[in-house]
């Protein structure tokens, strides 16, 4: 966690770089099991940029967070995509809206919000 937030503090725009894979670090970290602290920053980082809080950017996560990740890490990404797809078992906007406040991540917020 402590190299991740190093490397934001100095580097932010590393969110958004990619691997030989096209992957971005998120990714990367799903599927490397990283802690929930480590994501929650990094996503919170890639949630700042308003090119990342397009449907098809969060769309694009799903391919290393669902698979990969645990249980816990994949709470957060299941509720972004629940917002761009109309299953009916999905969470209600509010109960998303709501999660996302609890872990305070202001930029999940107002993706509902939008």
């Amino acid at each position: 966690f402590e190299v991740v937030a190093a490397l934001l503090k100095a580097w932010p725009e590393a969110v958004n770089e990619k691997d030989e894979f096209g992957d971005v670090p998120l990714q990367v970290l799903c599927r490397k099991k990283a802690s929930f602290e480590a994501m929650y920053l990094l996503l919170k980082t890639w949630l700042g940029y308003k090119e990342n809080r397009t449907k098809s950017a969060i769309m694009s996560l799903q391919r290393g967070t669902t698979v990969y990740a645990d249980d816990v890490v994949k709470v957060p990404f299941s509720h972004l995509f629940a917002l761009f797809n109309n299953d009916a078992d999905n969470p209600s906007p509010n109960e998303i809206m709501d999660y996302f406040v609890r872990i305070e991540m202001w930029n999940g917020v107002s993706l509902v919000l939008d």
